[in-house]
């Protein structure tokens, strides 16, 4: 999987180093892109549910019928994402493009260079090279602007709790959200939220000094 970035792969419930559902749980976690049908010789309901609900977009048994494997293909190229089909001639600079655009979309789910890399065909060492080198931060500042610029339009809401604005920005809990937001502002979300209720003119975030987070967010 980590040399050939499949698009589609076929799996195995019965393989010699780990059985069909572990390998789909790892699988389907460092290549969500990738769509998996699994071709198994055991025609029992237990084992076509663990695999479905394992990630897996079909179950066929074996020996395979030409058909049935025809309509698991065909599901399995619908569900691939668009962009898995850009032209092969497609520049890095054009790809990086792609991956603003697509951060600009999606910056409120999670996001990972695997999953990246896997998408794009192009090592993380190197698109995080390409993409600071063209938009002067790497691909988890730019991702943390976003979140926090929307976040201090959010807080301006006094309808929507700490808990929603972090749902809403893909994170896992407020806490972790809290966190986020204090070490680039040096203000808590509530607390930002009450010094601008309590003026009534909107505090700046860039005039308010915080560490720079350099983990990934």
């Amino acid at each position: 999987m980590e040399c050939l970035h499949p698009d589609i792969a076929f799996v195995d419930m019965n393989m010699p180093l780990m059985n069909g559902v572990d390998f789909l749980s790892i699988a389907s976690r460092n290549h969500p892109y990738c769509q998996y049908i699994v071709v198994s010789g055991y025609d029992e309901f237990r084992y076509a549910k663990a695999a479905l609900t394992a990630s897996a977009i079909d179950y066929l048994l074996k020996p395979i019928d030409r058909i049935e494997l025809e309509k698991a293909l065909r599901k399995a190229i619908l569900k691939l994402p668009e962009h898995r089909f850009a032209p092969e001639d497609e520049t890095p600079t054009e790809v990086i493009t792609s991956i603003r655009d697509y951060l600009d979309r999606h910056y409120d789910t999670e996001i990972s260079m695997d999953a990246l890399a896997d998408t794009y065909f192009f090592s993380k060492e190197y698109l995080a090279r390409l993409f600071r080198s063209q938009y002067g931060c790497p691909i988890y500042e730019y991702v943390l602007n976003l979140r926090m610029n929307a976040a201090c339009k959010y807080l301006l809401d006094p309808f929507l709790s700490v808990q929603e604005i972090a749902n809403k920005l893909g994170y896992s809990s407020a806490n972790y959200f809290g966190k986020a937001f204090k070490r680039r502002y040096g203000l808590s979300p509530s607390e930002y939220r009450e010094r601008n209720t309590k003026s009534e003119q909107t505090i700046n975030p860039y005039d308010i000094e915080g560490e720079q987070n350099d983990r990934w967010i």
